[in-house]
């Protein structure tokens, strides 16, 4: 006899599980994996998804499926759906959800039918106006953001996805799936055509490839150490106030929106706020077509000493991608001009850079030398949190497969939130990862927030 695993879609439910139901002769024709069912669930009855079949009877009674309503996904989204949850340990029914077709910013060249290509680009505010760009040049796309990867198209042929290194397409909630592996694993299930267009590789990718490094334009550094020996102790350098002085039109960068009005008060305080220059933040990657004359990226040392091993290649890719947008140049202002990253991006060379990133991330097991998972646990109360990490860290202790950090606060706590993370690396090829994974996840209870790649591990 054959039983239906069913994830179902109530609140109440405790996310990490499927229920098992018999089904009815009547229905035996019509269940099929990604229906959408109506089950007995407690004193309710709710809808679900049939998630998968089984054979093996359980060794409790079961109540049967009532009523098969429509087929809900396709059997490509179920077979992603049940990837996505091995590799990101996401509950099935945040699996299959998280496809919904109209989710996600999104712009269509053409009818449905005549669409054979999926476009991705880093963010939402960019999928309006490419959509227009792509219109006039008589392309047949479907333009989206992140969530787009999803997208149920009748001739699709083709995913293009637009700088796959961005961290705009890691989701941020769970699934916390990063959007260019699922297109690469949806390209895999459906035999579709898989094109990445980076602006630099990521490290990761560089180590599987090293392929020829696209040329950037030098970088000019400020040596703020300079500036302070002269008696100027803020971020607004001599060669920046001379060029707002000049009424240059000039793009002023920061990461920090606490700097920003910072720096917005420094300008006022010194007759410079009317001059002709924007003040803005990473916003500025979502606008298409931007150009200045100059831009000065002012706060780039926040990043250089971030304590997270991605912070410089962040600051690298950041570097970059201002850099298109300057028509006269980027300048980086820093404590710090002789660090070999600054070294490099003032030659607009990068293969130093990516050596030595290689080499550091060997010696510290970090990807791709080990796949990264960090568990979060957050609660109003600290003491129940520090329990909770401790009870999980012991349970833990029994994968000898794993290398686990001890439990540690988040760099940027919330206030009234106490929240501890535990950081697991987990060397060797994918099928040791995944034979891992499925020993992680029956550990883990729902109340654990699961980041498999995370953006960062602060």
């Amino acid at each position: 006899m054959k039983y239906a695993l069913v994830a179902v879609d109530t609140y109440q439910d405790p996310t990490k599980k499927i229920f098992t139901y018999s089904i009815p002769d009547n229905l035996q024709d019509l269940a099929q994996e990604g229906v959408k069912v109506k089950v007995p669930f407690g004193r309710r009855t709710v809808d679900g998804y049939i998630w998968k079949f089984t054979d093996k009877k359980p060794p409790f009674p079961v109540k049967p499926l009532q009523e098969v309503k429509a087929q809900a996904f396709t059997a490509n989204q179920v077979k992603l759906a049940h990837w996505m949850a091995s590799y990101y340990l996401g509950s099935p029914l945040e699996c299959l959800k998280c496809q919904i077709s109209e989710k996600g910013e999104r712009g269509a060249t053409a009818p449905v039918k005549e669409l054979t290509t999926l476009l991705l680009v880093p963010t939402a505010s960019q999928v309006k106006i490419r959509t227009a760009i792509e219109k006039q040049k008589g392309r047949k796309l479907l333009i989206g953001s992140r969530a787009a990867v999803f997208a149920q198209l009748p001739n699709l042929k083709k995913i293009v996805i637009e700088e796959p290194e961005n961290w705009n397409y890691k989701n941020e909630r769970a699934p916390y799936y990063h959007a260019a592996l699922i297109a690469k694993k949806r390209a895999e299930i459906e035999n579709l055509t898989l094109e990445l267009c980076p602006l630099l590789p990521s490290t990761e990718d560089y180590a599987e490839d090293p392929k020829p490094l696209p040329k950037i334009y030098p970088i000019k550094v400020i040596d703020l150490t300079l500036e302070k020996s002269a008696g100027n102790f803020s971020l607004l350098s001599q060669e920046l106030e001379n060029a707002l002085k000049r009424s240059s039109s000039a793009l002023i960068f920061t990461s920090s929106k606490v700097l920003q009005s910072s720096i917005k008060e420094k300008l006022d305080e010194r007759g410079l706020s009317k001059g002709s220059f924007t003040l803005t933040g990473p916003e500025i990657f979502g606008w298409t077509g931007l150009e200045a004359e100059r831009i000065f990226w002012i706060d780039a040392d926040t990043l250089l000493n971030l304590p997270d091993f991605r912070a410089h290649e962040k600051l690298v890719f950041t570097a970059a991608r201002l850099s298109l947008l300057a028509k006269k140049g980027l300048t980086i202002q820093t404590q710090f001009p002789r660090h070999p990253i600054f070294e490099e991006l003032t030659k607009g060379k990068l293969v130093n850079f990516y050596q030595n990133e290689i080499k550091n991330r060997k010696e510290l097991d970090y990807p791709p030398f080990s796949t990264l998972v960090k568990l979060s646990y957050q609660s109003k109360s600290a003491v129940k949190t520090t329990q909770e990490a401790d009870k999980l860290l012991t349970n833990l202790s029994s994968l000898e497969e794993l290398t686990v950090s001890p439990p540690y606060e988040p760099y940027q706590p919330k206030p009234g939130i106490f929240q501890l993370n535990l950081a697991i690396k987990i060397k060797g090829g994918k099928e040791k990862v995944k034979a891992t994974l499925s020993k992680l996840s029956p550990i883990l209870s729902a109340d654990w927030k699961v980041d498999v790649d995370p953006e960062s591990l602060l």
